[in-house]
């Protein structure tokens, strides 16, 4: 299948060397100049991803790095989206024009970002997709290099319309194995870990992270059992919702242990713990990081936007969104991802669940 990736960042690279890895072509777009400039330069040049893996090393080659966004888009079976989901509404104007019957677009990490696209492509014969973080975590170490920290065990997604989950699954699962199903992209929007760790972590540190000048490890440091309490309450709004729309009400900590952990028998805080220990990042290092300026308006606004719909309380979500405007002197709620800006806040909840699994009908 021909792939086509939107991002040159770590994920993007990544992803596309490890893609290009199992045979299939790719093609990495580029659609900004504010960061990697100097890697994507390289990558146009010589067309190849220098990589690392658990000691395992190499080069790939891919078909193409370019901003002509029009021709990589329509030429793909499959295109990735793996932005910060700050991009998605800008991109479906960008790339929804391109997309054709048969493909699929999968947004990862989602936020429920695909209906920026789906609402825009009614009726055309394409499938969308959503994934509730990256396969792969990594960072670029040098133009044109990756270093790969570690691979998920299992990489839940989500599909639109639910459907097509299988047949969609089975053509992704080509390009790499590990992905598995969620029941919709509802159920993979709310289970993006950075939902309930990121935002809570981030806003309730924010103090420690000023201090610290750089060296401080959140996973490590930030979840004490108190600060533990408020992300189990946050997590218990989150389900409340799930539960609402009838779908899986996994923990952070039980959704976190499936895509990282073989072993589903164990205690989900132990596969947690682990990670905050020995595999997690430093950082962050900044008031203003993305756990914040992301996962706030992206995240938290989204949820309390489909609470409000289902007439759920979402008090931790509605006051961690006050607390980081205040801090930032931005209204996040302004900002946020809601029903609305997605394109299906005038659908009733009914409507919705059924929409979910059919898609849209000829009449929307």
């Amino acid at each position: 299948m021909k792939i086509t990736i939107v991002g040159a960042g770590n994920a993007g690279l990544t992803h596309a060397g490890m893609i290009a890895k199992r045979g299939h072509p790719v093609t990495i777009i580029k659609t900004t100049r504010l960061m990697y400039e100097d890697s994507f330069d390289v990558l146009s040049r010589t067309k190849q991803i220098e990589y690392e893996m658990a000691g395992d090393k190499g080069v790939v080659g891919i078909e193409e790095a370019t901003r002509d966004l029009p021709n990589a888009v329509s030429q793909a079976d499959v295109i990735l989206v793996l932005t910060q989901s700050v991009a998605h509404e800008n991109l479906s104007e960008l790339i929804s024009p391109h997309l054709r019957r048969g493909q699929i677009l999968l947004v990862s990490p989602g936020y429920a970002g695909s209906f920026f696209f789906s609402t825009k492509c009614k009726g055309k014969g394409i499938v969308f997709a959503e994934g509730e973080s990256l396969p792969f975590d990594s960072r670029i170490v040098a133009p044109g290099k990756v270093n790969v920290c570690f691979e998920n065990v299992r990489n839940p997604i989500g599909v639109f319309p639910s459907i097509k989950t299988e047949e969609t699954l089975t053509r992704l699962k080509d390009i790499l194995p590990r992905y598995t199903a969620r029941q919709d992209v509802l159920e993979s929007a709310f289970h993006n870990p950075n939902l309930i760790v990121h935002t809570v972590g981030a806003i309730m540190s924010v103090g420690r992270i000023e201090h610290s000048q750089g060296e401080f490890w959140m996973y490590r440091e930030a979840f004490t059992p108190t600060i533990w309490n408020m992300v189990e309450d946050l997590d218990s709004e989150k389900k409340a919702i799930l539960e609402y729309f009838e779908l899986p009400t996994q923990s952070f900590a039980e959704s976190f242990q499936c895509r990282t952990y073989d072993d589903l028998s164990a205690d989900p805080m132990q596969a947690f713990r682990h990670y905050a220990q020995f595999g997690s990042p430093k950082g962050p290092g900044d008031a203003r990081t993305r756990y914040i300026t992301e996962d706030v308006p992206m995240g938290l606004c989204f949820m309390s936007s489909v609470g409000k719909k289902a007439n759920i309380p979402t008090p931790v979500c509605d006051a961690l969104i006050g607390i980081a405007s205040s801090m930032h002197q931005e209204d996040y709620y302004a900002k946020g991802r809601t029903l609305g800006q997605l394109g299906i806040g005038h659908y009733s909840v009914g409507e919705l669940k059924s929409i979910l699994k059919e898609g849209f009908t000829p009449d929307d």
